[in-house]
């Protein structure tokens, strides 16, 4: 009986894995300085890694920009879409990018510009990605100004909250979807001790420092919202 239980747990594991048609080259893209005075265009590939051709939709789920900051297009393989184009900014319009032969890439990008914005702030897009039947995939497009240029990465997660660097040295930065409401991030030890709890402002992104003593290690961090609900728990590893 026991055998005939661990038989059937086993084939219901293998049964609901979901197969995806795509996958992402890598978890985040290379950092890079972009000098002033230039359009700035983080871009990630993703590979369709089936034996056939696939049609990849997406849609825009997330836009947020500081102050002077312009978003100039989210694109895919074939056309680049503006602000203006219907749906694209309310995250309501579904596009769909030219059929991708088996083993070929679909490269995204988005188009920011920060020539005019102030020093310290940012702009961010996440875009949703599937084929049809299948989970989407997320992909958040990030750029930062600092005192030399613009520092754009773009980071791949399937949810609202992303995490990075990790491991990290002195500070973690949280991008989240504004909608997410968060309000409150904590870092706790293994024992489950708080090290670290930072209030948010922010809609869409905080930074948080670590304390000069905190000790090397794993580390868990939980993001809760307005009303103290835990709506995300990450491991991190502190160097």
């Amino acid at each position: 009986m026991k055998k005939f239980t661990l038989i059937v747990a086993f084939l219901g594991l293998v049964m609901g894995a979901e197969a995806q048609s795509f996958n992402a080259d890598k978890d985040t893209s290379k950092l890079g300085w972009i000098y002033p005075g230039y359009e700035i265009e983080p871009h990630i590939s993703f590979t369709n890694t089936t034996s056939g051709s696939i049609s990849l939709n997406w849609k825009l789920t997330n836009l947020y920009k500081d102050d002077k900051w312009l978003f100039n297009g989210a694109c895919d393989n074939v056309l680049c879409y503006t602000e203006d184009v219907p749906g694209l900014i309310d995250g309501k319009g579904t596009f769909t990018a030219n059929p991708i032969a088996a083993g070929e890439k679909l490269d995204f990008k988005m188009i920011f510009n920060g020539n005019d914005a102030v020093t310290g702030t940012k702009a961010l897009g996440t875009i949703e990605m599937w084929v049809t039947g299948e989970t989407p995939k997320k992909a958040t497009f990030l750029a930062t100004k600092g005192t030399t240029g613009i520092k754009t990465v773009v980071l791949k997660g399937n949810d609202d909250i992303v995490i990075f660097p990790n491991p990290a040295s002195s500070y973690i930065d949280v991008i989240y979807n504004p909608a997410s409401d968060v309000k409150t991030i904590a870092i706790y030890n293994l024992i489950g001790k708080a090290v670290n709890v930072y209030k948010v402002t922010d809609k869409s992104s905080a930074r948080c420092e670590f304390s000069a003593d905190m000790p090397s290690g794993i580390y868990i961090v939980r993001v809760a919202d307005s009303k103290g609900n835990i709506i995300a728990t990450r491991k991190i590893t502190h160097q």
